[in-house]
């Protein structure tokens, strides 16, 4: 065994028991998008028993205390949820899922049309898990120079953004245009 695959054994405590359908599973919900996974999780709900589609809405109402109000037969919302759910908390169905249930509903949503094609980067993938998604926005910068300049009635537009001047200060035409 190299030393390479030993070091990433040895970040990945655990990462050799995981069910390979759950992996899998699991790297489709970090890696596909929204609407994808949402269009997957219909297709696996409409096809895996009424009692597990129950089981799965009791772990997410306990998780995320969400869906009180909804029916597991009702899937379209079951499936939004779900979704948002991994999203806003990933790896809380995962962890909290009865095993048994988790492992159909990951094979189920594997062998749907909707995940043709999404499991492309598997092979590469590390199986570690995302930032939380606070941590992911923190980078962006959302206008917020221009936030603060409105905030700050001293301030000018070309202060907020580093320049020196005035607002309309350069960059355009006599016009007005740019």
């Amino acid at each position: 065994m190299s030393l390479l695959r030993r070091s990433k054994r040895e970040q990945q405590p655990g990462a050799d028991r995981e069910d390979p359908v759950v992996r899998q599973y699991r790297y489709l919900l970090r890696t596909a998008p929204a609407d994808a996974l949402e269009a997957i999780h219909q297709e696996a709900l409409a096809v895996i028993p009424a009692t597990d589609r129950g089981t799965v809405l009791r772990t997410i109402q306990e998780q995320l205390v969400a869906g009180l109000r909804l029916d597991a037969d009702d899937v379209p919302a079951l499936s939004r949820l779900l979704v948002l759910g991994e999203r806003r908390s990933p790896g809380s169905l995962l962890r909290h899922c009865d095993p048994a249930v988790l492992g159909r509903l990951a094979d189920a949503a594997l062998v749907s049309e909707a995940a043709f094609g999404l499991l492309t980067g598997y092979a590469a993938w590390d199986g570690a898990e995302p930032e939380p998604a606070e941590a992911q926005w923190e980078a962006i910068d959302h206008h917020e120079k221009w936030h603060d300049a409105r905030l700050n009635p001293g301030a000018t537009w070309n202060h907020a953004v580093g320049g020196g001047g005035a607002f309309g200060a350069g960059g355009g035409d006599a016009s007005g245009g740019f």
